[in-house]
């Protein structure tokens, strides 16, 4: 039988190669375009992380606040087990710092004596290491809200509003990248189901005649699982290769001409079991086009068509 079913593969092989190699060509674009879209949504996430991690919140403090409550207020802050360092910023240290930034750009600036009184006092606020970064952006908005009914303090900001658009792109990019993802799947399954059928069809007599002389179900229908799945590892297989060597062609990008982004260190390609359950579905989707087209085989279906 195994001899059988390797004969009836290899004959199919030989006379639908055009129609199977441009099939393979079309599903592994359709398996390229979601596991890019996967990339760039893992490492958009992971940027993301990355940012988070180095936020950090600025209590600015009134003018008429008193040494003993900013100390209250540092003790309240660091109860919070997410804080990881609270450090004041006097008025004397903040304009040693906004001199020192800006010694090059308006010199003149500086030689006001007023300049002091325009520049309050301070709390640099530091999260936990231990604080997943993508946790960060929402204990910081709710420290904040916290922070801003205290009577000593005047203004907060952590760079919220370009954290909350990011944060909102990648959620819409990744809801996006999904529903692309079913649509495309679905197409690759409609155009695996196309190719096996134009292989079924081709082979009609051959069929009739294992129909008519009562061969086993599985030894019809095995050849067409067996190219559906195949055409579909195939594509799965190339769509991962093609993906990894245009990723590695970015990254080395990044590290010559984008070196001052620092991100190439921080990109990653889909681990190894992703890559496996990736294959897993791509060879899934290819045996179950195929038997959406045999399932009726062996039941009299090509006696009946004539």
């Amino acid at each position: 039988m195994i001899r059988s079913v390797f004969e009836q593969r290899l004959s199919s092989l030989k006379q639908n190669w055009p129609l199977q190699f441009s099939t393979l060509v079309v599903v592994t674009s359709c398996y390229l375009v979601v596991i890019i879209s996967f990339l760039l949504s893992q490492n958009l996430q992971k940027i993301l992380t990355l940012w988070g991690n180095d936020l950090q919140m600025t209590v600015y403090l009134n003018e008429e606040s008193e040494p003993s409550e900013v100390q209250l207020l540092q003790e309240k802050i660091r109860e919070n087990k997410n804080v990881g360092r609270v450090k004041l910023i006097t008025k004397e240290e903040a304009l040693k710092e906004f001199r020192g930034q800006m010694a090059s750009y308006a010199p003149d600036l500086l030689t006001h004596g007023d300049i002091l009184n325009l520049i309050p006092a301070s709390l640099q606020i530091s999260l936990s290491e231990s604080t997943a970064g993508m946790e960060h952006l929402k204990i910081l908005d709710a420290l904040a809200s916290v922070l801003k009914s205290e009577e000593i303090v005047s203004e907060v900001s952590y760079g919220q509003d370009w954290v909350k658009k990011y944060s909102q792109l990648i959620f819409y990019f990744q809801r996006a990248c999904e529903a692309i993802g079913i649509i495309i799947l679905g197409a690759a399954l409609f155009v695996l189901s196309n190719v096996i059928r134009a292989s079924v069809q081709s082979r009609r007599q051959e069929i009739e005649v294992l129909e008519l002389i009562g061969a086993m179900p599985s030894m019809i229908r095995l050849p067409f699982l067996v190219e559906g799945a195949s055409i579909g590892f195939l594509s799965s297989v190339l769509a991962v290769t093609i993906s990894y060597l245009m990723y590695s062609g970015i990254t080395g990008m990044f590290e010559k001409q984008l070196q001052f982004l620092q991100l190439s260190g921080h990109l990653s390609f889909i681990n190894t079991l992703v890559i496996i359950f990736f294959c897993s579905i791509g060879t899934g989707l290819g045996a179950i086009g195929s038997y959406l087209c045999v399932r009726q085989i062996n039941d009299g279906w090509a006696a009946k068509s004539l």
